[in-house]
Formats: structure tokens, C-alpha cells, sequence
């Protein structure tokens, strides 16, 4: 059964974090940043299953250069370097299938804000779930130009970047209401490709209890329950989630028994 899975998150310097970095782990490369002088190693990651930067700008971009400069355009010590997306892309495609879906929707967020995206699609982990197909898509945060000189400039801040007291003057919806948005346009694109493949299965961006549907949520896990997971060890959270699937998965067939039964 095909997953509904779409979220954003931020990398930020106060966590610790980098563009430079996250964007090595990612694509399974050596990076170095400039800013701080390490050098990030992940060549020997294994799962990557296709990378690629996308943009709408009439020129070859390089991965090194792309967040570099990311980083190089913000002062404050707390600066938001890059915007990631994380979709679950369905099992039900083929490598092929999913790839182009995944471009699809990078290609959707370049389209929306004026970015640069970096698609990273992983395989399923060895000891996880061996249907757990996704992709990373890591923006720039702001909107990518070339100058006169044909170089790349990383300018204005994109819109999903600005605060919502800015996003209401210059008459916009909040940022909340924007990311529903897009989690929206990856249903609505998932959906296409899996009905293009000949798939009767789709996924809603709505939470269960928007849907009427009578199924629970489960708690994020989170890496370390994730971890702890694929070492055998059950926590209270996984086993709270394992419960809550089960119940889910017993209310939907009911549901398409009782569904089978009307139509007969």
C-alpha cells in the first residue's frame, strides 16, 4: 500500500548544522566547507540511489559550489542555510518510475520559489523497511540568479523563507498554510504517477482525522527509535506505533470487506 510521507525541515547553524554537510550525507559525496575547513567524507554511503541539482537557470551547476555559497551568503551565527523536503516515493513504482517522480516534484519547488533543489533518492535500508523507497531534496534558501558575468548569486530570500509578519504585508498566506500547500501538490503528483502505472492505490495529504476515516496516527519515531529498531530492540514508541499499524490495518479491511460486500 502506498505511504503518505512529506515533510520540510530547516538546517539551521544553531543546531550544529550545515548545507555543506547535510548535502555530503545526502548524495553519498566528499564535500568540503569552505567556511568552517572540514571536510565531509560519506563516499563510502551506501543506498544512493540517483543524485541530481536542478534549477531554472541556463547553466551547469556544481554540488561543491551550490552550498558553498549557501553557506557563504548568510553573517548571522544562527542562519538558516537550506530548506529540506523528505518524500516517501511508492513501492508500487519502478526505479525508473519513481525517479522521474521525485524530479517532478524537486522540479515543482524550483518552479514555485526560484531555487536550486538537490534531489538525493536513497534505496531502503538493509536491516529497515525493504519498501522504504524516498528521496531528499535539500533548497537553497534563497532565490538563484546569474550575474552579468554568467556566475551564480544567491539573492532574495525565497518566500517560504520569510517570517509570517512579512508574509502577511506583502499579502500571502503563512508559512503553515503554504508547506499544506505543497504536501497537497506531492499527493496530487504521487497520485498521477501511480494512476499513469496503472495503480489503484493513492495517498491523501490529510491527516486521519481530516479524512473521517477512523485510523489513528502514530508518533514519529525519530532516528534514534529508528535505530534501536533495526538492532532488534522494541521501545515504548514502537511498540505503541506497531499497536496503532495493526488496528489501522484491520479497520481498512474491514472497510474494503464491507466496501466488496455493498457491491456484490
Amino acid at each position: 500500500m502506498a505511504i503518505y510521507h512529506c515533510t520540510t525541515k530547516t538546517v539551521n547553524r544553531s543546531s550544529g548544522r550545515t548545507a555543506v554537510a547535510s548535502m555530503a550525507y545526502r548524495a553519498g559525496e566528499k564535500l568540503t566547507d569552505e567556511r568552517t575547513g572540514l571536510t565531509h567524507d560519506f563516499k563510502r554511503k551506501e543506498g544512493v540511489v540517483y543524485t541530481e541539482i536542478l534549477s531554472n537557470l541556463d547553466t551547469e551547476l556544481d554540488r561543491s559550489k551550490v552550498w558553498n555559497l549557501a553557506e557563504k551568503s548568510e553573517n548571522r551565527k544562527d542562519a538558516r542555510t537550506a530548506r529540506e523536503w523528505v518524500i516517501a516515493l511508492p513501492d508500487e513504482l519502478d526505479e525508473e518510475q519513481r525517479k522521474e517522480l521525485a524530479k517532478e516534484f524537486a522540479q515543482s519547488l524550483v518552479d514555485r520559489y526560484g531555487v536550486i533543489a538537490d534531489l538525493a533518492i536513497h534505496a531502503p535500508s538493509h536491516n529497515g523497511n525493504d519498501k522504504n523507497h524516498h528521496a531528499h531534496i535539500l533548497l537553497t534558501t534563497r532565490k538563484a540568479e546569474l550575474d552579468q558575468d554568467h556566475n551564480l548569486v544567491l539573492k532574495d530570500k525565497a518566500d517560504i523563507e520569510l517570517s509570517n509578519t512579512k508574509r502577511k504585508s506583502l499579502g500571502m498566506g503563512t508559512s503553515q498554510e503554504e508547506i499544506k500547500q505543497i504536501r497537497a501538490t506531492w499527493a496530487n503528483l504521487a497520485n498521477h504517477a501511480l494512476e499513469y502505472a496503472g495503480y489503484r492505490e493513492r495517498i491523501d495529504h490529510r491527516s486521519y482525522a481530516d479524512q473521517g476515516n477512523q485510523l489513528q496516527a502514530t508518533i514519529h519515531e525519530g532516528s534514534k527509535v529508528t535505530q534501536m529498531r533495526r538492532k532488534g530492540i522494541d521501545t515504548e514508541i514502537s511498540r505503541f506505533n506497531d499497536t496503532i499499524k495493526q488496528q489501522n490495518s484491520q479497520q481498512l479491511q474491514y472497510k474494503q470487506q464491507h466496501k466488496e460486500q455493498t457491491l456484490a
